[in-house]
C-alpha cells in the first residue's frame, strides 16, 4: 500500500456513490465503500473493493468506519460523503419526524463523517473531502423545502470549513449534481411520474439526465491532486440547467424558443 492513495466513499450501494468508488479504484486508489444496505454492497466484493456497513447518522458508526479505513490502508487521503435520502411535502403536511430524518442523514450525518475523518487526514499530512450537495442546495423547489434546507446547509458548512481546516492542508468542496440517473431521484420520478422525468430532461440544455459516472468524475477530481487549489467551492454539474431564469426553456431543436409572432416585440 506504500504510496497508494486511500479513500472512503459513503452511499456506495449504487448510483453516484458506487460509480465514485469504482472510478477511484480504477484510478489506483484503495477504497472502502460504505452503505447501510449490506445486500446492495455485494458488488464491491465481486469487484475486489473493500466494504463496510454503517448508518452514517450514527456517530459511533462513523468513528468505526474511518478507523477501519485507516487500519486497512495505513492512511486516508480522500473522503467522499455522498450518502443521502430524499424527502419532501408541503410545509404544513410533512411530519417533523421526517424533516429530522432528512437532516440527520443528509446534513448531520455528513458533519459526523467529517469529524470522524479529520484525525486520519491529519495523520496523512492532509487530504481532501468532497460532499454531495445538489442544485437544490443553491436554489429552491416547491415542496422540497426539507431536502433543500439540508443541501443548502451542506454548502454553507463547506464554505465555512474550508476556512477552518484549509491551513492544515485539508481541502473541502461540494458537488451540486443536476438530474442524475440511477439515484433515489430517478426511482421516485421515473416510476411515479414518467412525464415529469421527461420534462426534467427537456429543462436541461443537454436534453438528458446525467449518468452516475459523470458525477463520479467530478468527485474524483475534487478529492484528487488535480484540484489541489480548489477549496470551499460548490461545483455545479447540471448540464447547464441552472444558468437560465426558468422563464424560457432551453432550445431543443424541436421548435423556436420564442414564437415568431412575438419575436422582436417589446424590445427597448
Amino acid at each position: 500500500m506504500v504510496g497508494q492513495r486511500a479513500a472512503l466513499v459513503t452511499g456506495a450501494a449504487g448510483g453516484i456513490g458506487r460509480a465514485t468508488a469504482e472510478r477511484l479504484a480504477a484510478s489506483g486508489w484503495a477504497v472502502l465503500a460504505v452503505d447501510r444496505d449490506a445486500g446492495r454492497l455485494s458488488w464491491a466484493e465481486a469487484a475486489g473493493i473493500a466494504s463496510a456497513v454503517a448508518d452514517i447518522a450514527s456517530e459511533d458508526d462513523n468513528r468505526r468506519i474511518f478507523a477501519d479505513a485507516e487500519a486497512r490502508f495505513g492512511r486516508l487521503d480522500g473522503v467522499v460523503l455522498n450518502a443521502a435520502v430524499t424527502g419532501g411535502g408541503p410545509i404544513e403536511a410533512l411530519p417533523v419526524a421526517e424533516f429530522r430524518r432528512v437532516l440527520d442523514i443528509n446534513l448531520i450525518g455528513t458533519v459526523l463523517g467529517i469529524r470522524a475523518a479529520l484525525p486520519a487526514l491529519r495523520r496523512a499530512g492532509g487530504g481532501a473531502i468532497a460532499v454531495t450537495s445538489s442544485t437544490m442546495g443553491l436554489a429552491g423547489d416547491s415542496e422540497n423545502w426539507a431536502y433543500c434546507a439540508a443541501k443548502h446547509g451542506l454548502i454553507g458548512m463547506v464554505r465555512a470549513l474550508s476556512r477552518e481546516i484549509g491551513w492544515e492542508g485539508i481541502r473541502i468542496n461540494a458537488l451540486c449534481p443536476g438530474p442524475t440517473r440511477d439515484t433515489g431521484m430517478t426511482a421516485m420520478i421515473s416510476d411515479l411520474a414518467p412525464a415529469h422525468y421527461d420534462m426534467m430532461a427537456r429543462a436541461v440544455p443537454l436534453q438528458r439526465w446525467a449518468e452516475p459516472d459523470e458525477m463520479a468524475a467530478v468527485l474524483e477530481f475534487l478529492v484528487s491532486p488535480a484540484s489541489s487549489y480548489v477549496n470551499g467551492h460548490a461545483l455545479v454539474a447540471d448540464g447547464g440547467a441552472m444558468v437560465g431564469t426558468g422563464l424560457v426553456g432551453p432550445a431543443s431543436g424541436a421548435a423556436p424558443v420564442i414564437p415568431a409572432a412575438i419575436e422582436g416585440h417589446g424590445q427597448q
